[in-house]
């Protein structure tokens, strides 16, 4: 009889233990001063392993890309839009940015951070260290340019790690939970959705989410480690220039592909 009862609290301490330690890692971020890639102090192995958000601050030019609206402002890339009626028309990347916000976002994002070459950018971070060995080489990063009414909506991260690199305007601001703190059965109800305007009106259970919001400034970055949401959106009405990209492992990216294929 005794060793039953200590069993059985054995089994409640630990429970317990493992409640505890999931809610302090639902609410961890780790931050970390980027040095010279020659410096030893450069523990990036070590704050990858933890599986938590690590917030980067004052990545160097080669880590956030050329970017920017004074690299960019003048080029002539083909940009895709849709006006309201669901037409898609054709303009350059100069006309988009001379529009005032709110503006429709490009559809054709991918193909502009080919032309602005950000897959030097993303590139550079594994050159500095910032990898494992299991990790697949990184593919472009998507860019964005998020004005008023602007954001990247609700989406959970299936990559390895998912990194967001805020580098010109405004700062930009970051939703993020961990998978814990949104309710598995009903959580397709907030994909896709702007976090922030989110009433129990249109989702019950939007109150009793847990979360983190981070704000990044033109030269951080934050990345996100797999089985978190998040969202970006700009932190005023001013244009916050940003960037995704994201690092695989062959198993990670096969979930995402599985995860982006259409559905019939």
């Amino acid at each position: 009889m005794f060793l039953e009862i200590a069993f059985l609290a054995l089994l409640i301490l630990g429970l317990c233990v493992l409640s505890y330690r999931g809610a302090i890692h639902e609410f961890q971020v780790l931050q970390k001063d980027y040095v010279a890639a020659d410096d030893d102090a450069q523990p990036w192995s070590e704050l990858l392993s933890e599986d938590l958000p690590v917030v980067v601050r004052g990545i160097p030019r080669a880590w956030s890309g050329g970017w920017n609206a004074r690299l960019t402002s003048a080029k002539n890339w083909t940009t895709i839009v849709r006006n309201a009626e669901g037409r898609k028309l054709r303009t350059t990347w100069a006309n988009w940015l001379a529009t005032p916000a709110p503006r429709p976002q490009p559809e054709n994002a991918a193909a502009l951070g080919a032309a602005a070459r950000l897959s030097h950018a993303i590139a550079s971070w594994t050159a500095d260290g910032f990898r494992r060995w299991s990790w697949l080489p990184p593919a472009c990063p998507t860019p964005a340019v998020l004005g008023r009414d602007a954001f990247l909506g609700v989406q959970k991260t299936a990559a390895q790690f998912t990194v967001v690199v805020a580098t010109d305007g405004a700062p930009c601001e970051l939703w993020i939970a961990h998978e814990g703190a949104v309710p598995a059965d009903v959580c397709n109800d907030l994909i896709g959705l702007n976090p922030w305007i989110q009433t129990t009106a249109e989702i019950p259970w939007i109150d009793s989410v847990k979360y983190i919001e981070i704000k990044l400034r033109p030269g951080n970055a934050v990345a996100i480690p797999r089985h978190w949401w998040y969202a970006v959106r700009s932190s005023c009405d001013d244009d916050a220039w940003l960037w995704v990209g994201e690092f695989h492992t062959p198993v990670s990216w096969m979930a995402t592909a599985a995860r982006r294929a259409p559905k019939n």
